[in-house]
């Protein structure tokens, strides 16, 4: 297997203070830039302040918060932690990964006090300290690379059976297919998204038809808004005419047809895709964490028993 594939296939949770921050936007620009880092890295990145900001989020309870952001730590590959500003949030968010076994990589500068409590958490498994931002891409690109192989290292230790992983498959799967109704109430809030079209939506989620996940990362992964989010769901998930699709929105079928083109370039699909491959790139993005964590571990079985 290639050495990469471990840490490529999931998600960088990228942690940080967020609450009464002394320069709120540079702070964000800062984790946005430690987001470029990761991305170029082959990772695709979650920033907390995009969905559950308590600025640009304060509508959000913080029931709905936890959730959220509960959910895209566990189901990530690494945690990116900055820990030069104190945060009970981070701490969290650093003791959820150390119980799912994700690992952690703290971010901070050189000249900054970190606990030892967060030190010495075990999911800790690099500490990244700069001086510049050209130190810090450097050294973080060399940490996430240790972490790539660590990862690919312990993949190839079949220290479960098949028969486990694919019980756990099953189960992370009913997870990913169900979330609480305030949850899914609060992800449509995000998303811009009321109506008819919300409705929609809502009822996907509660039939199973849309992954409650998936909702998580169109809005989250993939920022979708408003009406690309609404023309995404309807007409690419729920395969609902273009025309039905629009009138859902409000909106006429030439207007959904660019909410539709906008929403597909987000998410890195063709203007123009067809059908299967969009049924492709639903099973393998939306409902991917659980699908591709199964695929490598019997895969790398296979490739044990063949040497």
């Amino acid at each position: 297997m290639d050495s990469d594939t471990s840490i490529q296939v999931g998600e960088a949770y990228v942690s940080g203070a967020l609450t009464s921050l002394e320069d709120g936007a540079r702070t964000r620009l800062f984790y946005e830039l430690l987001a470029e880092v990761v991305g170029a890295a082959g990772l695709r990145a979650y920033l907390p302040h995009r969905v559950t900001d308590p600025e640009t989020a304060a509508h959000l309870d913080p029931r709905a918060v936890y959730d959220i952001d509960r959910a895209h730590v566990t189901a990530s590959r690494v945690v990116v932690a900055y820990a030069g500003i104190p945060s009970f949030g981070v701490g969290i968010e650093v003791e959820l990964a150390r119980e799912h076994g994700i690992p952690v990589i703290l971010v901070v500068e050189r000249d900054r006090t970190v606990s030892r409590l967060l030190l010495g958490n075990p999911a800790v498994v690099e500490v990244v300290r700069f001086a510049d931002l050209d130190g810090l891409r450097r050294a973080l690109v060399s940490a996430l690379e240790r972490v790539r192989d660590l990862a690919a290292g312990e993949a190839g230790q079949a220290a479960v059976s098949d028969d486990v992983v694919v019980q756990r498959f099953l189960a992370s799967l009913g997870q990913a297919r169900h979330l609480p109704d305030g949850e899914v109430a609060a992800l449509l809030r995000i998303g811009q998204l009321d109506g008819e079209g919300a409705i929609a939506i809502r009822d996907a989620v509660a039939t199973g038809r849309l992954f409650g996940a998936g909702l998580r990362d169109l809005v989250g992964r993939y920022a979708l808004r408003g009406a690309e989010l609404g023309v995404f769901v309807l007409r690419d998930v729920l395969e609902k005419p273009l025309a039905e699709t629009a009138r859902m929105l409000g909106s006429d079928p030439r207007a959904a047809k660019r909410h539709l083109e906008a929403a597909r370039a987000k998410i890195g699909l063709p203007l123009d895709a067809m059908s299967a491959d969009i049924a492709q790139w639903l099973v393998t993005e939306l409902i991917a964490p659980p699908t591709r964590a199964l695929q490598l571990h019997l895969f790398a079985n296979g490739r044990h028993a063949e040497t």
